[in-house]
């Protein structure tokens, strides 16, 4: 296989950007570090193609957007979408293009422990990475420790997990947390939590905390493992846990979820919030509104985490003083009745 310069800073002990400066004598650097790149590529015999150089003198002026197949379709998720948003704002004013990295299952079962971006990083093809819908400790974030540990430029969208990767968050737990509260404030005592396979990882910890501080409460968590066809599930969940089981209140992880929630009452004959209350969450303004009912919910600003994480990157690439490494998002409820008060 042919070796490419992460290869090279790899075997040097150094960064990418320090072998980019030494190939293109852009900035003084010290002779060891010197020596060390230069046993690498003749170890390797390292001869950067043209396609490279124009990349280590002039960039390449891409930066890769990555969402893994868990996170599903770009296309069908309000949250993903105004996150590009706000991130092609941003790239748009500094004459940066985006390239999408999406990873469907059919890839990640044939290139076992590699995810995609992997690729880009590794062949030099975009100038820096933003990763969405990490979940867990999955093979995305061992590869995002090694390219964090290469120096690599990549701002990552979720909780700080690495000391030094950088990250912008909307405090997922806390706003899930007083989702939670909000129902159980109105009297409601038995509530089915609905979770993204996305947020999977921090499901335990919410609902321990919530069984802890609400004593009366019963939590029934449901992890929503794709999103191409739920509504069957839905209908079995709201038979056995609604009309069956005597939950009085539902929390939504986003509004495509809840659309569907709504035509499952319809059918069911369910009305909100008489028979049971919705409470949503939110990723561009004002969608809860737009439903019938009109939905409760959360709104987490997406778009401005986008341009938050893409403005941070572009100060990486540009070796601008950061006087941040975590930007937090706070998220604003809007009470729209559809939460009856028991």
């Amino acid at each position: 296989m042919t070796a490419s310069i992460y290869d090279v800073a790899k075997r040097a002990g150094v960064s990418i950007s320090t072998v980019s400066r030494i190939l293109n004598n852009s900035a003084n650097v010290s002779d060891k570090k010197v020596q060390a790149v230069k046993e690498a590529m003749e170890y390797y015999q390292y001869e950067p193609n043209q396609f490279g150089r124009g990349l280590v003198k002039q960039r390449s002026n891409m930066i890769g957007v990555y969402t893994p197949f868990h996170s599903g379709s770009v296309f069908e998720s309000s949250y993903t979408l105004e996150l590009l948003k706000g991130i092609e704002r941003v790239l748009t004013r500094h004459n940066y293009s985006m390239v999408l990295i999406s990873e469907s299952e059919e890839y990640s079962n044939r290139v076992k422990g590699s995810p995609r971006f992997m690729e880009y990083v590794r062949q030099r093809r975009i100038d820096g990475l933003l990763l969405s819908g990490l979940n867990g400790k999955s093979m995305d974030e061992e590869a995002l420790k090694q390219i964090l540990d290469e120096e690599y430029p990549v701002v990552y969208i979720g909780k700080k997990f690495h000391k030094k990767g950088i990250n912008v968050y909307a405090q997922f737990e806390s706003y899930m947390h007083q989702m939670i509260e909000t129902l159980y404030a109105d009297g409601h005592r038995k509530i089915v939590l609905y979770f993204y396979t996305t947020h999977e990882n921090y499901l335990t910890g919410i609902v321990k905390k919530a069984k802890e501080e609400l004593e009366e409460l019963e939590l029934i968590p449901i992890v929503l493992s794709h999103m191409t066809d739920i509504r069957p599930d839905l209908i079995a969940d709201f038979r056995k846990y609604v009309i069956g089981g005597g939950c009085t209140a539902i929390c939504s992880p986003g509004i495509e979820t809840t659309q569907i929630i709504l035509s499952v009452c319809g059918e069911l004959r369910l009305s909100v919030p008489e028979t049971v209350s919705i409470l949503s969450v939110e990723h561009k303004i004002g969608e809860g509104r737009r439903l019938f009912p009109q939905i409760s919910a959360f709104f987490v600003p997406a778009k401005d985490m986008g341009s938050g994480a893409a403005e941070l990157l572009l100060d990486m690439i540009e070796d601008c003083p950061l006087e941040e490494t975590s930007r937090e998002y706070e998220t604003k409820f809007f009470d729209r009745e559809s939460i009856r008060q028991l």
